[in-house]
């Protein structure tokens, strides 16, 4: 006998309107399944996840691994986008996820996936997340002089948006 696991969908933006009426008269026949059109915090959603199963954009990622839960991610696989291809094999050589490729995608090769996927424990990993304030360091530097980091910590306490 197997065991059903409560299952939270999120559909996201992007999910056409037809599409998502659609999965919504198809929810109403399961058990144990909510479906979600947005969350206002992923990465928080995700840290209360046994596991996670989506594809592998920047953000997604981001929340997979700051939340070190158990993903399956089955990267975006548009001709010319190769993006989350990179970005998954990535984490996958670096032990954060697990990847199924679009191709092998179907109910029974998911369902195993999902039940492999519970024993899995992704490896921690150590990433710098501060591009933003070391992108401004390298300009300032290649620029010679400290206009833009002062630029942005006078944005940063809100300077310029008052009266």
């Amino acid at each position: 006998r197997r065991e059903r696991l409560r299952t939270t969908v999120v559909a996201g933006p992007f999910l056409p309107e037809t599409d998502w009426r659609t999965l919504r008269r198809a929810a109403r026949e399961v058990a144990g399944l909510e479906l979600r059109r947005s969350v206002p915090d992923l990465g928080q959603e995700l840290c209360g996840a046994a596991a996670s199963v989506s594809q592998c954009g920047y953000n997604t990622a981001l929340d997979i691994v700051r939340a070190r839960v158990p993903a399956l991610v089955v990267p975006c696989s548009e001709l010319g986008k190769d993006e989350q291809w990179v970005r998954a094999r990535r984490l996958e050589r670096l032990g954060a996820v697990r990847v199924l490729e679009p191709e092998r995608l179907d109910g029974p090769t998911l369902a195993a996936e999902v039940r492999a996927l519970l024993g899995f424990r992704p490896s921690p990993l150590a990433l710098d997340l501060g591009g933003a304030p070391h992108t401004v360091a390298l300009l300032d530097e290649m620029l010679g002089g400290t206009r833009l980091g002062a630029a942005a910590d006078e944005q940063r306490v809100g300077g310029g948006l008052g009266p």
